[in-house]
């Protein structure tokens, strides 16, 4: 059997997810001949950075903007002339993507993206295209881009994207829930003990883990700072590949009582998650999913208007998360859930009770097995 794992490089979550599932397979089929790509990876490397870093740059420097094209694109429909034009370029940028595919010639495609869905669509009546192909929702929303007819199965979050998704054309017996795919790490985590002394914390005070994703974006110097002084608390804050924001908040001042230790890029997230009492996080689909399968309560500050927005949505309306926007409701907010702890355990439970750890094992089987 042949599996052709397909992710974009435009957002961490995307890759993330695409690992889960690589993972799951690896253990489940493990005589598989198994591919994990990138599909901007097969483009022109100035297709690739716009493509890539476009919405980053946008949600980031300029979010009301982000989300108001996020919006108003997911209401749109493409005239038969753009989408010609759109077809045409495809063909050209994405020619050394197919010729991969078809030399490959797997038997089972999953992408964690929708671009695999635009470009390969025209190809599933040649006799390589003729795979089963699976897409899977990295957010707890799905803009229309996502609802591309070439998928045979859609595999989602919650029981409301199956709605949101037949709204936008696609059929409901294509949609199955199982969650949003997650390395099991998240699904087996070390007690809190043993992590707090793994990480040199006090049992004493509160563990905040405040994150801004892999880029470390966001207004995270102040969140952290805006922690820090509530004292006693102790704060972890990864700063991700940002070498400038870990400076600024390595210099922030520490109240007496409190303690602040900083991370650049690290690898033991899921250590970090079982030692905090709390996440201030953003609301990515992956961070959001690993939050929720830990049964870790998140505050999440001035979500990006967009996917972002509407994932806080769901886990707010869910009781697993706060969302503050502007830094009075946060530090109302914060003060609220540190000093407490019924209101903590009340949304622990609640985000064990959405979390699906078990996504990334459940969509492998279900696309190698149908």
């Amino acid at each position: 059997m042949k599996l052709l794992l397909i992710s974009a490089n435009a957002g961490a979550g995307h890759i993330r997810a695409a690992a889960a599932l690589e993972e799951a397979a690896r253990e489940l089929y493990p005589q598989a001949e198994i591919r994990n790509v990138d599909i901007l990876s097969f483009t022109d490397p100035i297709y690739r950075r716009a493509y890539a870093n476009s919405w980053l740059k946008m949600a980031d420097n300029a979010p009301s903007l982000w989300g108001y094209i996020y919006s108003a694109s997911d209401k749109a429909k493409a005239t038969k002339k753009q989408a010609a034009i759109i077809r045409a370029f495809d063909r050209i940028e994405f020619r050394k993507f197919r010729k991969f595919v078809a030399e490959f010639s797997p038997d089972v495609v999953i992408a964690t993206h929708f671009l695999p869905g635009q470009i390969l669509a025209t190809s599933r009546k040649e006799k390589w295209g003729r795979f089963k192909f699976g897409c899977v929702l990295t957010d707890f929303d799905a803009h229309v881009l996502w609802a591309q007819p070439s998928f045979d199965r859609f595999f989602v979050g919650n029981e409301e994207l199956v709605e949101i998704l037949a709204d936008k054309g696609m059929e409901h017996e294509k949609i199955t829930v199982t969650g949003i795919p997650i390395v099991n790490a998240f699904a087996k985590p070390m007690q809190r003990q043993a992590a707090r002394e793994k990480l040199g914390l006090r049992d004493d005070a509160p563990v905040v883990l405040c994150m801004g994703g892999g880029m470390g974006l966001g207004n995270m110097g102040v969140i952290v700072e805006a922690v820090i002084n509530q004292p006693p608390v102790q704060v972890l804050a990864v700063a991700g590949k940002n070498a400038k924001l870990k400076r600024e908040i390595e210099a922030l001042e520490v109240p007496q009582g409190s303690t602040l230790k900083v991370f650049g890029f690290v690898g033991n997230i899921p250590e970090m998650m079982a030692a905090a009492d709390l996440a201030v996080s953003k609301s990515g689909g992956l961070s959001s999913s690993e939050c929720l399968a830990m049964g870790l309560p998140m505050l999440v500050p001035n979500p990006i208007p967009g996917q972002e927005e509407r994932n806080a949505d769901y886990l707010a309306e869910s009781g697993a998360a706060l969302k503050a926007r502007g830094m009075g409701s946060f530090r109302y907010k914060l003060g609220r859930l540190l000093g407490d702890g019924a209101l903590r355990a009340r949304m622990a439970e609640n985000a064990r009770r959405l979390g699906k750890p078990g996504a990334a094992q459940a969509i492998v089987q279900m696309m190698v097995s149908k």
